[in-house]
């Protein structure tokens, strides 16, 4: 069910009502073999609606729409035939007639070519009219339709006001809550064994992965496993090798490039004997064999106390693994189900509901079998239908009726697929092939490329993608990676995973390693997603056989070296070939005579060189040829791709060019524009000039590299018609010897820059290696209203940053070495007392990286510091900040302790910096690293989380009254510990700032072994550290320890002796 016939036909028919009168099918003379296939699907249009809800309980239909996919496959195939060679004899056609002498032999050729292509295509296009009418006229099917008249499709996306990252954590009811603390009681009351084990079990969807992740940020849990702890999501595939690496590195080890597992595994054991102890969630097992035969041997062979959480569909799991305990996760009662749904779709108000609408919902919940992830699917439906009528629609809707479902996948997904519009039902299809992390660039481009995509006026089809995309995020079929800032990367849930792939298998596979391929060879595939781990490519044999396909992706194939010429030739109707992450070297030949080929990503691939022939693919709309190490020269050819909408070679050293690259006036995406200043005649040149940059008025996103090599005479107004781009990056040469730039270079940058003059539409600017020694007036913000993403990064002669303050949409902001910065006053602001609108009012992340002259940092005037006001103006968004290698700043700006919604300041190297005081609000972690001259840490009422490495000047902390962990990272030398946190924790005893609420409750200390001796029971340091309820002290090599929980004696390896 990849295509949906109810989106296809109308589709189909659309275009080839536009193309029946173009000129390339009058020179075919096919145009009333066309004229008839167009009555045909006219007339089948009324039924396909009732025949795609049918076909999942009536075999009869099934069969009877799977006849004709068939059909539409084939006619779209020869549109893009028909379009291809009718207008190649129009331009042969012209040419004859334009030519002053015409060879007669010539011309006597093309005419037979034409006349013998004109034949079959005829017949071609006859034979489907036949296979049509033999559908359209079996009444066995046809007459047990319901004759549904055509209502005009709306491909609009409406989204919702609302969206799921306002909605709070979806926890509702006690039973989560009971569940969770039940198995943080057992976790705790086993702490003290070598090995314990815990089992979530239950079906899919049913809450697994959301208990375990209660647990796992519990806060009992994080104190007693000193927040050493890790997450395996396990899956069907998981790599033994992969899965050993990442625990490796989650408890601070270095794998040191090892790929088996015998090193890996001692490294582990290693490992877990300098740690006392440890906690390992594996989410989502299928097979025992993760725990017994691969992870079992270095828990027991370790001297830490390790505790496994483990997840699984399999009831029996507990059994194979040697549970201590497994507990069943139930379905979620009635009452909390609803109280889901409704926080779902209206959020936390409970007294928000529209009359009639609970009773409707409740019914709703029952026939989503109390099934959590179902309930949380049907919010996304329900969330779009404000009427009871609405409601009542969903709930009446006949798709609860299924019969051929499997126990795994409840109904309740099926009708949150089947309510989706049909323009979006093939769009989530397609992520079914796709792994657990995906890209969204990747799959908007996808989409378009397999026609999911209807055009919508001037509007770009990629926009129209985008906007389905966010609709299915905001349906809860997709969810988003926040900790990526773009919002393009993101997941989809593995049960509506499986729902996709069921509602693919009669057209689409994915098959892993190891996987058998039995399929039913009268099953055509037409998409398939492939792990292949041998040096050449292999298909299995019934792709080989049907040579339909349309859609080959490669994933997990690292070892392909090989495509061989016989196997492409068998996939003449390949639209999509995703073979990137592989190891191929030289590209088949054969690829370039692939007509229908839409999409080509040979990403971070060992090609070579393209052939001269990919100007051949006419219909090419993208390729991806990103990080491809050995790749230096674009071919003549590319600039014939008139069709190609996306061109992609970032961090691909590309050295030579061809002219002409201003042809593609379809681009809307390039990545790696490479200037140059090649005179000479030659087509392949050194690099583009920037005038060819002027045909791009589609463009949305663009890169340009080697910027230093651009002409002050040729910038002017190159961008000026790219009036819709929302991403720019810009690059300039790095010197390397360092040796200072000219007067002239610095000057040329920024007449270059100033002369691009990017337009008022850009979301994201990244600035590169600019060597100009001040930023150009077009930053600010009456010039980028909409910039969100601002990074500069490697600036040698800016003496001053540009007044970004009053950029309104800046949510982010990067700024790496400006190495000859010295002063950041308040000019950085922007005119924002004038304006009365707040500094920086939407930024959520501030980083300044490694910016060895800077010394000053002042936001306000002396009178701007007295007029209290204009404190609450600056940064009032700001949740992160950090600051790195800014050796000579001496002071932080005031202007943080008004930044309410503060939660992580790092600070690292910031050599001069005496004292970080009056954040009241950060909450969640101060992390200072490297401060030599620190002296003060005070006034910071609302910190939890305190990390102090290396400060040796420090004398104070004092007046955090929130403070509940702090960790402590001395030199090896060091055998005292120091006296603020003496004099810290006296304040705390003496109850002068704290109480039984807000009080130091776990303190980590990493130190040499005289250091840890003198905290041992008895010594120096003891009666600082039996204050604490709970010290864990490890050397820094890892060979000893100490742990101390309160009223419990102290645990250690060290002898007095030694």
């Amino acid at each position: 069910m990849a295509i949906l016939l109810q989106f296809f036909v109308p589709r189909y028919l659309g275009k080839l009502s536009n193309f029946i009168e173009d000129e390339t099918f009058k020179v075919l003379c096919v145009k009333g073999e066309m004229r008839r296939l167009h009555r045909w699907l006219t007339r089948i249009g009324p039924y396909l609606q009732d025949a795609e809800q049918r076909m999942h309980h009536e075999d009869t239909i099934d069969t009877w729409v799977k006849e004709l996919k068939g059909v539409m496959y084939d006619a779209e195939d020869i549109i893009d035939l028909c379009l291809y060679k009718g207008g190649e004899l129009l331009e042969v056609h012209s040419s004859a007639s334009n030519s002053v002498v015409c060879c007669p032999l010539n011309l006597i050729l093309s005419c037979f070519e034409c006349a013998k292509f004109r034949l079959e295509i005829a017949y071609r296009i006859r034979g489907l009219n036949a296979r049509l009418k033999e559908i359209i006229e079996d009444n066995n099917v046809v007459s047990r339709l319901v004759h549904r008249e055509q209502v005009p499709q709306d491909y609009t996306v409406k989204l919702p006001e609302t969206s799921p990252a306002q909605v709070k954590e979806d926890i509702v009811g006690t039973q989560i809550k009971d569940a969770a603390d039940k198995l943080i009681r057992m976790i705790l009351d086993n702490d003290n064994e070598r090995c314990s084990v815990f089992g979530i079990v239950g079906m899919g969807g049913i809450g697994k992965t959301t208990l375990a992740q209660k647990i796992y940020n519990d806060e009992r849990i994080k104190n007693n496993f000193s927040n050493r702890q890790a997450w395996m999501y396990i899956s069907r595939t998981y790599s033994d090798v992969k899965l050993l690496k990442q625990i490796v590195k989650d408890l601070g080890g270095n794998d040191n490039g090892a790929e088996t597992i015998a090193p890996l595994e001692t490294q582990l054991i290693s490992l877990l004997s300098s740690t006392r102890k440890f906690f390992l969630v594996l989410d989502d097992v299928w097979t025992s064999n993760v725990w017994s035969n691969l992870l079992r041997k270095a828990f027991l062979n370790g001297e830490a106390n390790c505790t496994i959480l483990f997840t699984s569909r399999d009831l029996l799991m507990g059994g194979d693994m040697g549970a201590n305990y497994v507990h069943p996760v139930e379905f979620i009662d009635e009452g909390s189900g609803w109280e889901l749904l409704h926080k779902l779709v209206f959020g936390a108000d409970r007294s928000i509901i529209p009359e009639g609408l609970e009773q409707i919902g409740k019914k709703i919940v029952q026939k989503c079998d109390r099934l959590p992830l179902a309930i949380k699917v049907m919010g996304g439906v329900l969330r779009k239908e404000s009427t009871r009528r609405g409601w009542e629609r969903v709930l009446e809707s006949d798709i609860w009726r299924m019969n051929r479902i499997d126990d795994e996948l409840p109904r309740a997904l099926y009708l949150s697929y089947d309510v989706l519009p049909t323009h979006l039902k093939q769009c989530f299809l397609t992520c079914a092939l796709y792994t657990r992390i995906s890209n969204s660039t990747d799959l908007v481009r996808l989409w378009v490329a397999e026609g999911f995509i209807v055009e919508q006026g001037d509007g770009l089809m990629e926009e129209t993608a985008e906007g389905y995309y966010k609709e299915l995020v905001l349906r809860n079929l997709l969810q988003i990676d926040t900790t990526y800032a773009t919002g393009n990367i993101f997941s989809m849930h593995d049960f509506l995973r499986s729902l996709g792939a069921k509602l693919m298998e009669d057209e689409g596979i994915t098959i892993s390693e190891g996987q058998s391929t039995n399929r039913n060879s009268l099953i055509k595939v037409r998409r398939l997603s492939l792990s292949n781990k041998e040096d050449t490519l292999t298909l299995p044999s019934v792709v080989i056989q049907q040579k339909c396909l349309r859609f080959l992706r490669l994933f997990n194939s690292p070892e392909t070296k090989t495509i061989k010429d016989d196997v492409i030739k068998g996939l003449q109707h390949l639209r999509v070939l995703d073979i990137c992450d592989t190891s191929i070297e030289v590209l088949p030949i054969s690829i370039m005579k692939l007509l229908h080929l839409r999409y080509l990503d040979l990403d971070r691939t060992y090609i070579q060189e393209l052939p001269e022939s990919i100007g051949d693919l006419a219909y090419l709309q993208t390729l991806n040829i990103s990080g491809c190490p050995s790749l230096h020269r674009l071919p003549n050819g590319i600039t014939r791709l008139s069709n190609l909408r996306c061109l992609r070679a970032e961090d691909t050293p590309l050295t030579h060019v061809p002219r002409g690259i201003g042809k593609l006036t379809n681009l809307n995406h390039f990545d790696g524009f490479v200037v140059g200043q090649d005179d000479s005649p030659s087509s392949i040149v050194e690099g583009w000039n920037l005038e060819e940059l002027q045909s791009f008025s589609n463009l949305r996103h663009l890169s340009i590299w080697r910027l230093d090599r651009a002409s002050t005479t040729e910038g002017p107004a190159v961008l000026d018609n790219m009036t819709c781009l929302r991403h720019l990056h810009v690059c300039w040469t790095k010197e390397g010897d360092g040796a200072p730039l000219s007067k002239e270079q610095i000057q040329n940058a920024e007449k270059v820059f100033n002369d691009l003059n990017p337009p008022a539409s850009i979301e994201d600017l990244e600035m590169h290696n600019f060597p100009g020694g001040q930023f150009p007036e077009t930053i600010r913000s009456t010039s980028f209203p909409h910039l969100e993403l601002l990074t500069l990064w490697y600036l040698p002669s800016c003496t001053q940053l540009p007044p970004l303050g009053q950029l309104p949409q800046l949510k982010y902001l990067s700024i790496k070495r400006a190495e000859a910065i010295k002063k950041i006053g308040p000019e950085f602001l922007g005119d924002w007392n004038s304006s009365r609108a707040p500094a920086f009012p939407k930024l959520d992340y501030l980083e300044f990286i490694d910016m060895p002259s800077w010394e000053e940092w002042v936001l306000w005037t002396e009178q701007e510091v007295r007029d209290e006001r204009n404190h609450l103006k600056i940064f009032p968004n700001l949740t992160g900040f950090h600051l790195q290698d800014c050796s000579e700043l001496r002071a932080l700006p005031q202007a943080f302790s008004h930044s309410t919604n503060l939660k992580t300041f790092v600070l690292t190297s910031v050599d001069n910096l005496r004292e970080i005081e009056n954040l009241p609000f950060l909450t969640d972690g101060l992390y200072v690293i490297n401060c030599k001259r620190l002296e003060r840490i005070s006034n910071h009422p609302s910190l939890k989380h305190l990390y102090v490495e290396d400060c040796s000047n420090l004398v104070y902390v004092g007046k955090l009254h929130a403070l509940h962990h702090l960790v402590l990272r001395c030199p090896p030398t060091n055998e005292h510990l120091p006296q603020w946190l003496s004099n810290l924790l006296m304040k705390q005893q003496e109850g002068a700032h704290f109480d039984s609420q807000h009080s130091v409750k776990k303190f980590e200390l990493q130190c040499g072994l005289p250091l840890l001796k003198s905290c041992l029971e008895g010594k120096a340091n003891w009666p600082i550290i039996q204050q604490i309820p709970e010290v864990e002290i490890v050397t820094i090599d890892g060979n000893n320890f100490m742990l101390y929980t309160k009223d419990n004696k102290p645990q250690t390896n060290v002898v007095d002796s030694e």
